[in-house]
């Protein structure tokens, strides 16, 4: 038989299997080569990349930090409010910073460390007794030895947003709790310090795992493949994606410590969202739902976090806490498997409850009226670009007692108010600000009843007529420029019409009463219309103008004869602006929000010093306040003299617009000055004075932040002396109708009457008629 050829036989030559070898050997080589090549390009990206990674960092905003010192006026309810507002919580024994203990009036606290824009404050172990209201001591623990005063470090209250809607705090390894690394590592990577950025033997348990499963029930990733995805890929799960990955977190490996990783992974992780806002990063995590940093969370609250990892909309605290419970146990078995913490103490933290504060993701919205000024006022200073991306630190004027006193006031008295006054689908609305007297910062600022960010803010864009608040700038005016007019001048309180460019006008009285001649001071006091208007007539328009612009208004003001009567519109803002002047002695300030900016190195970069100018001369300013106590005391103000009888003097003026649409009081302490207005933002009736709505706001607010009455020593060119019944003379003590008054020496009347009967000294008497809840 002939024997069949190679081929036939499926034989190979010699020489055909070496060209097959010599093939297989050169693509392994060159499939070797493009491998290298490929890893060697995705090592440059990610080197580049790392290396020039910047988070993009919003401006945060502080509020005013708490400073105490004794004789502080201040309540251990008040104070213990805003230890919980900072995050301090309360425990049997302090043992770390952010912890307190209150023994009735005495506490026991450890404080927190803080970089202020003056300098850093050390973390300190303080012991506050208080006494009467008031600060009695604060001491030292470690030395007993008593201190001056302790500052604590400011709340942060808000943040310019971002552009691309996320938001971290950034922390560096050494600000790690090493027990929290302890816990991130047995939930998510036990082997972080001995593996190369891939953990192989992970991979082969989660190959296993899937393949029982018939698909991807579990993930062998390292925090560095982890970080890698968060970083640079996609989120989809793709055999490309996954070697591209591997590579890559080899590649980071190779260039970097594990600290950096670490530190890297912390502050870039995905673990939830507040509305349009991502939290990354344990550090923004930790303050967002627990309200403390992140070396003060306990172990369960840690557990916590971490098990977001895994999930964080499906674990969601706020939303879904009975899902967050159950991951949060899962971890803390995990925690006691790698003995972590005992059997005891896993079976003890389960039992806890998740420990969230109430309304932690809602909080801002308390600052959301004064935040909208801050970053009205910022934009004036700095880039758009800067205040989302810089890491501005911003610190604030904003008194936590006092906001939370304005607020709590608006939500006490409005729905007192509104019963069996409006119907039930009509509502009152309210405004609020808040400012030191002297140094003219805003201390609290309510932009509504429910005001939330980008709402309308009625403290600030509410333009409202003001109504009678214009009076006491009109006497102002008078005492300038009237020769011979003092506080006791008489004023005629009758109807009369006025022509004014072929046009009549007849106002009235607000209850139709009138009362003849009436001192300038009674006038004042009781908002007679037809006696304030006499007095405009005999200024003018324009010196009333003149004056407001000078005290800081610089919006439009009407020229007619109107304006004596408060027929102009301005902001609870505005108003609060002008009365500035008369709480502060004739010194103009504008109103400050913003206090300090530092960088996000805190070095500093701008403080906001006070720009004060004298536009009011100290003995008028004087007058005017008298006038003002007078409101309080006998006037239209009465109920603040009731409220607080043991504080007087105290200043303030009512206001309300016609058909009781505006109901306005603005009123000072020797300490802080409140401009309240309530009202409808339809503009329709809302059926208060202003002593019958925004007064009682006012005054609720004052008994929740103190009161200290205002100082009325009377500069050098002021004396106290009678005067005739007319103003017109000096009169001898005790002369009938004489009255004891505060008198500008520049315009002390030259003729001095005698009694014409036998002089009988006594009090000076409020106008002999009731005062009325009116203008």
């Amino acid at each position: 038989m002939a024997e069949r050829p190679a081929a036939a036989r499926g034989d190979s030559s010699p020489t055909a299997r070496q060209t097959l070898g010599f093939y297989s050997r050169h693509f392994l080589v060159w499939l070797l080569l493009a491998l290298v090549a490929y890893w060697a390009w995705l090592d440059h990206k990610i080197l580049i990349a790392f290396e020039q990674r910047s988070w993009q960092l919003p401006a945060r905003i502080y509020a005013a930090p708490l400073e105490i010192h004794r004789g502080l006026r201040l309540s251990p309810d008040a104070f213990a409010r805003v230890l919980v507002e900072l995050g301090y919580r309360a425990v049997r024994e302090p043992s770390s910073p952010g912890q307190f203990v209150q023994h009735a009036q005495e506490f026991s606290i450890r404080t927190r460390g803080f970089v202020f824009a003056d300098g850093p404050e050390a973390a300190r172990a303080l012991t506050v007794h208080f006494a009467a209201g008031k600060v009695g001591a604060i001491t030292e623990q470690a030395s007993h030895a008593e201190i001056g005063i302790a500052r604590f470090e400011p709340l942060e209250i808000g943040r310019i947003n971002l552009l691309q809607f996320e938001d971290r705090v950034l922390l560096g390894a050494h600000e790690l709790p090493a027990t929290f690394i302890r816990i991130l590592l047995a939930v998510e990577d036990r082997r972080f310090y001995r593996h190369i950025g891939v953990d192989w033997l992970g991979i082969v348990r989660a190959l296993w795992v899937n393949f029982r499963a018939g698909g991807i029930a579990q993930g062998g990733s390292t925090l560095t493949q982890q970080l890698i995805k968060n970083l640079y890929l996609e989120r989809e799960r793709t055999l490309s994606r996954k070697f591209n990955e591997t590579l890559m977190a080899l590649s980071l490996e190779r260039h970097y410590s594990k600290n950096e990783i670490l530190e890297t992974y912390v502050n870039e992780v995905f673990l939830g969202q507040d509305g349009n806002r991502a939290i990354h990063g344990f550090g923004l995590a930790a303050k967002y739902y627990f309200g403390r940093p992140l070396n003060e969370l306990s172990i369960p609250e840690a557990a916590l976090l971490v098990g977001l990892v895994r999930g964080p909309s499906r674990y969601n605290p706020t939303k879904f806490p009975a899902r967050a419970l159950a991951r949060r146990n899962v971890v803390l078995g995990i925690l006691q498997e790698a003995a972590i913490i005992s059997v005891a103490e896993r079976d003890a933290f389960r039992a806890l409850p998740l420990g969230l504060p109430t309304g932690t993701a809602t909080a801002s919205n308390r600052y959301a009226g004064f935040l909208d000024l801050v970053r009205r006022q910022l934009q004036r200073d700095y880039q758009v670009a800067d205040l989302q991306t810089a890491g501005l630190k911003v610190f604030t004027t904003l008194d936590i007692i006092a906001q939370l006193a304005a607020e709590a006031a608006i939500n006490q008295v409005l729905p007192s108010l509104e019963r069996g006054r409006l119907p039930p689908t009509h509502r009152l609305e309210a405004a609020a600000v808040i400012t030191d007297a002297r140094t003219a910062d805003i201390k609290a600022l309510i932009g509504g009843r429910n005001f939330v960010s980008g709402g309308f803010n009625r403290a600030l864009d509410a333009q409202r007529q003001i109504g009678s608040l214009i009076k006491p700038f009109v006497y102002l005016t008078a005492l300038v420029q009237l020769p011979g007019f003092n506080v006791a001048s008489q004023l005629n309180d009758a109807p009369r019409t006025w022509s004014d460019h072929g046009k009549e006008w007849a106002p009235k009285n607000y209850d139709g009463k009138y009362f003849g001649a009436v001192h300038a001071q009674d006038a004042l006091a009781h908002s007679l219309n037809l006696a304030t208007v006499e007095l405009g007539f005999r200024i003018g328009p324009q010196a009333v103008r003149n004056t407001l612009n000078r005290c800081g208004f610089k919006g439009d003001i009407p020229q007619y004869p109107a304006l004596f009567l408060g027929a102009m519109e301005m902001s609870p803002y505005d108003i609060t602006q002008l009365y500035q002047v008369i709480a502060n002695d004739g010194f103009r300030i504008p109103l400050r929000s913003v206090s300090a900016v530092i960088d996000s190195h805190n070095q500093p970069i701008k403080r906001y010093g006070l720009h004060v100018e004298r536009v009011v001369d100290a003995a008028t300013v004087f007058l005017v306040r008298y006038l003002l106590t007078r409101v309080v005391e006998f006037g239209t103000a009465r109920a603040v003299a009731h409220d607080f009888a043991e504080h007087l003097p105290l200043a303030g003026k009512t206001g309300t617009t016609n058909d009781a649409r505006d109901s306005w009081f603005v009123g000072f302490s020797g300490e802080d000055l409140a401009s309240v207005w309530i009202g409808r933002d339809d503009n329709a009736s809302a059926g208060l004075t202003g002593a019958a709505g925004a007064l009682k706001v006012w005054s609720e607010i004052m008994k929740r932040i103190g009161v200290r009455p205002i100082s009325m020593d009377p500069p050098p060119t002021v004396e106290w002396h009678w005067v005739t019944a007319d103003g017109h003379a000096l009169s001898a003590p005790g002369c009938a109708g004489a009255l004891w008054v505060p008198v500008d020496l520049d315009h002390l009347p030259a003729s001095v009457e005698a009694c014409t009967e036998a002089p009988t000294i006594a009090a000076p008497q409020p106008l002999p008629f009731e005062p009325r809840n009116g203008r």
